[in-house]
């Protein structure tokens, strides 16, 4: 073999390894989290709310169909609502983010009401979502007085 002939080989090797590697990789992400916060609950208090941003990366809209975490006895989506000057809070059976969207869980607003807290050794509680088609994904939840910044 010429040398040339043994340089196109390896460049076409190692083209097709980085091709290859690249596509053994995870799959983008579907969706990404922002901004994810619990609000420190009441003393002598196991019920909290918590609220995040949801971003969806995809073409298609993500319907979250569950919420679960260990430190977590139950999680619900809830929206709020002022209606003849009455607050009130409405359970959701599921929550979409629309495609290529973000869907925002704020105080007054969507957010997620979380039951039976356990008090954590960190400043911090892991939620896992689930959505429809089998997608599921984590986010770290920090645990506040106040929203951040």
């Amino acid at each position: 073999m010429s040398l040339l002939t043994v340089k196109k080989f390896r460049w076409l090797a190692s083209s097709t390894l980085i091709v290859l590697l690249a596509s053994c990789g995870q799959s983008p992400t579907k969706v990404s989290v922002d901004g994810a916060w619990v609000r420190t609950p009441l003393p002598s208090k196991t019920t909290s709310a918590a609220y995040v941003k949801f971003k969806n990366h995809t073409n298609n809209a993500i319907t979250l169909i569950s919420a679960d975490s260990d430190t977590i006895g139950a999680i619900e989506f809830h929206k709020s609502e002022t209606e003849d000057g009455r607050h009130r809070m409405i359970k959701l059976d599921t929550l979409e983010i629309a495609a290529k969207d973000t869907l925002k869980l704020e105080p007054g607003g969507l957010h997620l009401m979380l039951f039976r807290i356990e008090e954590v050794e960190g400043d911090t509680h892991e939620i896992d979502f689930h959505a429809e088609g089998d997608l599921t994904f984590q986010a770290t939840f920090e645990i506040r007085d106040e929203a951040p910044e």
